[in-house]
């Protein structure tokens, strides 16, 4: 299959996997379809019964266009239990938002939209894992590659027509670099809530036991709060706990927790505290302003988005536009700062008229006339 694939120089790929209660998801079927778009082979491999790597690493390689919808997990999965890094990806459900077909739609109601094709989702919640599998499940996970070449070309002819295509291009390769957004164990402590009230040797010994938790969680492919909750993580920190007694003293611990991890608790609370990560830099300071510009720097993007038929969440995030807002009140505007909104077509789009906008050399006004609501004249 992987030698098919490799000569036909592209692969439509989705995965079926188990999530609940691992670390990362248990992959449990591999589809694939390969050459004729419109009459392509397929195949569905069992992991549990052959390696699938072959076929895998193929969604790591330059060479193979990689199509897919709704990719983050599949790609998150191919990165964290494989080492995968997808290349040349093509998501049809970016290509959607690019398109003015939704955002985030689904992949049958897009493949309704787009080709007239319309596949049955009666076992879209199968346990997967489960042995044998049906005729009527594979045939489920075989439909959901069987078209997707063919709605990806469909949808490749109209993004070219609008000269949008490196746009989602771009948006792909930066999906395939961000899929895996496990924290490093060293940053795990970031995630605990209350982190950045603690006193700097307090701070250091989270980070070593949420550091230790990470790390054992993924030996043991279970999610961190199974191995030890939040709460307790940060209370032992907080508290100064040096031994099992105040572990023990600690609500959510029990007898079991410290025959298991007591030692290896107790040794990452004391070597976090004598390397304490850096203080928490200091909150921007809050500003009316700050709210009143992002909202309307955010309507300007939603409805220059909506005027343009693009899913407003690929031209700016909330970030974004708060960090241009922050930008702009410090009072040096001789070098921009680094936004995706500020670059290449983003800025064309919207982030050039944010900028004038915040200059005060135009005035935004509403007009139901228009397809975004709103126009900019010059004051």
């Amino acid at each position: 299959i992987a030698a098919a694939i490799r000569e036909a120089g592209a692969v439509a790929i989705d995965l079926e996997f188990v999530p609940e209660g691992r670390y990362i998801p248990e992959l449990a079927l591999v589809q694939v379809a390969w050459g004729d778009p419109d009459s392509p082979a397929v195949a569905a491999i069992d992991p549990i019964e052959v390696d699938p790597t072959p076929v895998l690493r193929l969604v790591g390689e330059a060479e193979i266009e990689t199509i897919l919808h709704a990719g983050q997990a599949d790609l998150a999965l191919l990165a964290g239990a494989y080492g995968i890094e997808g290349r040349r990806i093509r998501d049809t459900q970016i290509a959607a938002g690019f398109l003015g077909l939704g955002d985030q739609i689904g992949y049958g109601p897009l493949l309704d939209r787009v080709l007239g094709v319309r596949i049955h989702k009666g076992s879209q919640y199968t346990e997967w894992l489960r042995r044998p599998l049906s005729e009527t499940q594979i045939a489920y996970a075989l439909d959901d590659v069987r078209y997707l070449q063919s709605l990806w070309r469909h949808m490749e002819r109209d993004l070219e027509q609008r000269g949008r295509l490196g746009w989602v291009d771009e948006e792909c390769d930066r999906l395939a670099r961000t899929a895996d957004r496990r924290p490093a164990p060293e940053d795990a402590y970031r995630r605990v809530k209350g982190w950045t009230r603690l006193r700097r040797s307090a701070l250091g010994a989270l980070c070593g036991a949420a550091s230790w938790r990470e790390q054992e969680a993924q030996r043991r492919n279970v999610p961190p709060a199974r191995v030890l909750a939040d709460r307790p993580l940060l209370e032992f920190a907080r508290s100064g706990a040096s031994s099992r007694q105040d572990l023990l003293a600690i609500r959510g611990v029990n007898e079991s927790t410290l025959r298991r991890d007591g030692d290896a608790i107790l040794h990452s609370l004391r070597e976090g505290t004598e390397a304490p990560p850096p203080a928490p830099p200091p909150a921007r300071p809050s500003a009316p302003q700050i709210d009143v510009w992002t909202a309307v720097i955010q309507g300007l993007v939603r409805s220059n988005a909506a005027a343009a038929e693009i899913a407003p969440r690929f031209v700016a995030t909330r970030d974004d536009v708060e960090a241009l807002a922050h930008w702009w009140l410090s009072g040096d505007h001789e070098q921009p700062p680094r936004l995706a909104l500020l670059d290449g077509w983003r800025r064309d789009l919207a982030g050039e008229q944010a900028l004038r906008w915040l200059a005060g050399e135009t005035a935004l006004i509403a007009d139901a006339a228009e397809t975004s609501g709103i126009v900019f004249e010059p004051r």
